[in-house]
């Protein structure tokens, strides 16, 4: 392989590993976990807020409430002591502590409502929350266990790095096997045939035949018996080539 070959290559196998890692669906759901996550925690600053201003109103509300009540009481002492003129500027007083208290009502009702309705989101957040990091694990679970089923199949595949190259190693043993079987049978017959001799046999080459030529007639003498025994003769020789055909 070229080494432009080789830098394509490694190049590729680079790219393919940052697809790879963008395209993790674990990576994926746990960044929207978090994402869900600092919304919630912004929920919840945020009707904390809401339920300051809303907690600052109702004690302007319970001040200015207080004083009304005040300039009522002071307008009814007034008029038990005969007087008019002031129990009318209590009365006043109380008047005008009334008309602040109003919109300073309004505004902590709208908040109440604000607060309410965050409360509300706040909850549903939560579920949903809650519902997604369920299924998040569940999925996680399913992927990591396709992960392994696939590692698996690829490894009884040959494909993956544990079983990969399996079969050219088996072959490879395979036929160094059978060479070193017919390398042996080799010897075997060159020995039998006197082309190599065995190095702690001591005997000549006519010492093997002679040899051989006992074992033949031992064998010819134990059929020549079993013939006997069964009471069969021996079979009629086979014509040679040289014999001429009779008619």
């Amino acid at each position: 392989m070229s080494l432009m070959a080789r830098f394509t290559t490694l190049l590729s196998a680079k790219a393919n590993k940052i697809l790879d890692a963008a395209d993790d669906p674990d990576a994926d759901m746990d960044l929207s976990y978090q994402k869900m996550m600092t919304s919630l925690q912004e929920t919840k600053a945020h009707l904390a807020d809401v339920i300051a201003e809303q907690v600052t109103l109702e004690h302007q509300m319970a001040d200015h409430q207080a004083a009304i009540d005040r300039h009522d009481s002071d307008a009814h002492i007034a008029m038990k002591a005969g007087r008019e003129d002031l129990a009318r500027m209590a009365l006043a007083d109380k008047e005008a502590e009334i008309h602040k208290l109003a919109p300073i009502q309004a505004s902590c009702e709208h908040v109440k409502q604000q607060a309410e309705k965050l409360k509300q989101y706040e909850h549903k957040l939560e579920q949903k929350i809650e519902e997604f990091r369920t299924e998040k694990e569940s999925l996680k679970a399913e992927h990591h266990a396709a992960e392994a089923e696939l590692k698996v199949d690829q490894q009884l595949a040959g494909i993956g790095k544990g079983l990969g190259g399996v079969e050219d190693t088996i072959q490879r043993a395979r036929d160094k096997t059978h060479a070193m079987s017919a390398k042996a049978e080799a010897m075997e017959r060159m020995m039998n045939d006197g082309t190599i001799h065995d190095p702690l046999d001591h005997r000549s080459q006519s010492e093997h035949e002679i040899e051989k030529l006992h074992d033949t007639s031992e064998i010819d003498d134990q059929l020549a018996k079993l013939r006997a025994e069964m009471g069969q003769s021996a079979p009629a020789a086979a014509p040679s080539a040289a014999d001429p055909a009779k008619p």
